[in-house]
């Protein structure tokens, strides 16, 4: 019989229903019990981005008219939004969580670094491109995001429903939608891993990388539909509500820009679906959010307004429509999960893993079967695998069957060489390109080989290659190289002031003990090259002076902060030990050139040469928009011999040091102070004005002893102020700094410095 529809505010709904509900009304009023079957009550949750936020206020709305949907369809971010609450989350519980989320974390994929193994702490958020080199080629990535952390934080609240793989024995039945880029048709998923399920239905291609489950490799579901309301109907609904936040079909004032004709012909099969689906929906909410981003998820409270807002005015027919529909029978209501905590796993199995054993990745995890385990407690775990860098990728899954309970740890391993890029400039070292590859188990099982290089002007060059000789990978052999040349703004050599270009050249052995994840130590022995040419007019005719020596040296380092980049918390310490001894010394003047030995010392010092140092960071936050450094270094040298030499020097200026001897100083420009003793202090202030926009003030007090300066100590300190920011490309930094020095002037020039860019 086919359907008659009346008008139901502002939609229809079947006139068959409507009759059950006045039958069974007048039953009712007579004293009987109502025995008619209750229409199911579905609804549509579309995909939209961070737009999709708003579905959260359309619930919110629902609940206070005292209805609750029998079946959820979700897509994208709907998907997000359905899966919660069909679990049992409420609507403000879910407003709290979007309001308070680390989006910046969420949507990346990263860890806090003090979760990142101390080897790789220097690549990890340090580049811009990130290459897997297969096979002799180098990959390009299917997307800038590989679903890290987002994966980790959908498990973590889906965690309640961990042991339940068919999503229509969810307190609410629940159900997805994604894309399959192999049959570009559209897939139900209604059975499996929940956060599975929902990562594939909001895969944004290019952002998110696509996710494969069984045969398919889905993306998001609106691509091809953006609200499911025909898998609603197939679920039961009888009574359907759709919010829909997706694309709307541009207009022609609005396809005249290039993002608009790409926009519209990326979601063609999708409006044109929505045109459909939209046919099948009885009461249409569409909240007004087109002038917010769907990319930005900060405006979580004014969405989810937007979305109360717009269901507001359906708050009495959705009163109404709960009384009649209770009036056919009560409605069960749904059974809270979140109570579910913990699990108990029968079986734990690693899968995807070839380089890096089971037993390797399961010491790690450290979890047993008949263990209790928590979200939390996972979650951790994870992290610390993933900070490992072993893998692209690494998560878990629950596998319910026969009365048992699976964990599965679901690894994508690193490629055997990566390749990482990115570019870099400031008033110092001047524009480069950044270019850094990681080969492992090259030259045998547990080898690491790193390759550093910053072309430009000024170039750095190091390689690392390290064997690993226990199976944890935390003590190793280590072989190195490394070349720069750097310019010093001004220095005092064999009576010729100005700015000098050095160069550098060292390489040597030693070993290596990593504790823990953010300790490491070396014990080494190096030979260097070390020369200075004057880049100024000569009144002694000095074209260049050069020494080569040997090194031995003791490094102990610890690295606890949370990120590399404007860091809100941790301690960065540092503590060298070296002993040296000169080998030769050369001096080439325009018309001669004059070779210094042990034996035939002239103005040169021979003597061993004793240094010790220690630099040290502590961030505090006092919120997380405000954030303290209190800092200090430290430098003692000792040699019997008291002639002053230059390959005793070391540098002090700058913001960071960009020398292998340098030591901040702020208010002097890099290795403008020439210095063999020296104690200072530092305190400085960030002040996150806006995401990712900061503001720094900068503070430094300093007693050294300057060679050349011919006063026992300098009394040095600056001040100064700039703006920090953190952007696709790195960390960007502007500002101005003053300096303080009682050996030259009190008041020194005032001073510019900028930075661009990932560092060296």
């Amino acid at each position: 019989m086919k359907a008659i529809r009346l008008s139901f505010p502002g939609k229809t709904i079947p006139v068959i229903v409507l009759l059950i509900l006045l039958f069974c009304t007048c039953h009712s009023v007579s004293g009987q019990k109502a025995e008619g079957k209750r229409p199911g009550l579905g609804l549509a949750l579309s995909g939209g981005g961070s737009l999709g936020m708003a579905h959260i206020g359309v619930l919110k709305v629902m609940e206070e008219a005292g209805l609750r949907p029998d079946y959820i369809t979700g897509v994208s971010m709907g998907s997000i939004v359905g899966s919660l609450y069909s679990i049992g989350y409420s609507p403000d519980t879910m407003k709290y969580l979007f309001r308070h989320a680390d989006w910046n974390l969420i949507l990346s994929n990263n860890v806090p670094e003090y979760k990142v193994i101390y080897t790789e702490k220097k690549y990890f958020n340090n580049n811009i491109l990130a290459l897997p080199i297969l096979a002799r080629k180098v990959k390009l990535p299917s997307g800038l995001i590989n679903g890290q952390q987002i994966e980790k934080t959908l498990s973590h609240f889906t965690w309640p429903a961990a042991d339940i793989n068919d999503f229509s024995k969810l307190p609410i039945p629940f159900l997805c939608i994604g894309t399959d880029l192999i049959s570009t048709g559209k897939v139900v998923l209604k059975n499996g891993y929940l956060a599975d399920a929902v990562r594939a239905s909001m895969a944004v291609p290019s952002i998110f990388t696509p996710m494969k489950i069984d045969s398919a490799v889905l993306i998001d579901g609106g691509f091809v539909r953006n609200i499911a309301v025909s898998e609603l109907r197939e679920m039961g609904a009888d009574i359907v509500i759709g919010s829909y936040t997706g694309f709307h079909r541009y207009n022609e004032q609005e396809l005249e820009s290039v993002t608009g004709v790409l926009k519209q012909l990326s979601f063609f099969n999708s409006i044109n679906d929505y045109a459909e689906q939209k046919k099948l929906i009885d009461i249409l909410i569409e909240p007004d959010v087109r002038d917010f981003s769907s990319t930005v998820f900060t405006n979580s409270d004014s969405i989810i307004r937007r979305g109360y807002l717009a269901a507001l005015p359906f708050r009495e027919k959705f009163r109404r429509l709960a009384d009649s529909l209770n009036r056919l029978g009560p409605q069960k209501p749904p059974k809270s999960l979140l109570g579910k905590t913990e699990y108990k796993f029968d079986r734990i199995e690693v899968i995807g893993n070839e380089l890096i054993p089971d037993d390797r990745i399961l010491g790690v995890l450290d979890i047993y079967p008949g263990q209790i385990v928590t979200s939390d407690m996972i979650g951790e775990k994870i992290d610390l695998l993933y900070g490992r860098a072993w893998f692209d990728k690494v998560k878990y899954r629950v596998l319910p069957g026969n009365d048992s309970l699976k964990l599965v740890i679901e690894c994508q391993e690193k490629p055997q060489a990566m390749l990482y890029g990115s570019i870099h400039y400031d008033n110092n070292l001047m524009a480069g390109i950044l270019l850094n590859m990681s080969v492992k188990n090259l030259l045998h099982s547990r080898s690491l080989i790193d390759m550093d290089g910053y072309i430009g002007q000024y170039y750095r060059f190091r390689v690392n290659a390290t064997q690993f000789i226990d199976r944890n990978q935390s003590f190793g052999l280590n072989a190195s190289f490394y070349t720069d040349n750097t310019m010093i703004p001004v220095m005092k050599l064999l009576g010729e002031t100005g700015k000098y270009t050095l160069r550098t050249s060292s390489g040597g052995i030693g070993i290596n003990k990593r504790s823990g994840l953010n300790h490491f130590m070396s014990l080494s022995v190096n030979l260097e090259y070390a020369g200075f040419t004057p880049g100024f007019i000569r009144t002694e005719a000095l074209r260049r002076v050069s020494f080569s020596s040997v090194n031995a040296s003791y490094l102990n380092q610890l690295n606890t902060v949370d990120t590399k980049h404007f860091p809100n918390s941790g301690t960065v310490f540092q503590l060298s030990l070296n002993v040296s001894r000169l080998l030769s010394a050369k001096m080439i003047r325009e018309n001669e050139k004059n070779k210094y030995t042990p034996d035939q010392p002239g103005g040169f010092m021979f003597k061993r040469l004793w240094a010790a140092g220690g630099s040290v960071r502590q961030y505090v936050s006092s919120s997380r928009k405000l954030t303290f450094t209190i800092g200090g270094d430290a430098l003692l040298t000792y040699t019997p011999d008291s002639i002053p030499s230059p390959h005793t020097y070391y540098f002090a200026g700058g913001i960071e040091g960009p020398y292998s001897k340098s030591i901040p100083l702020t208010g002097f420009h890099p290795g403008e102070i020439q210095v063999n003793q020296f104690a200072g202090i530092r305190f400085d202030t960030d002040w996150e004005v806006y995401k990712d926009l900061h503001v720094g003030l900068l503070t430094s007090f300093a007693l050294a002893k300057e060679p050349e300066s011919g006063k026992e100590y300098s009394v040095l300190g600056g001040y100064g102020i700039g703006l920090g920011y953190m952007s696709v490309i790195g960390p960007s930094r502007i500002g101005f700094m003053h300096g303080l020095s009682n050996t030259k002037r009190w008041l020194s020039e005032l001073k510019g410095f900028i930075s661009i860019g990932f560092n060296f």
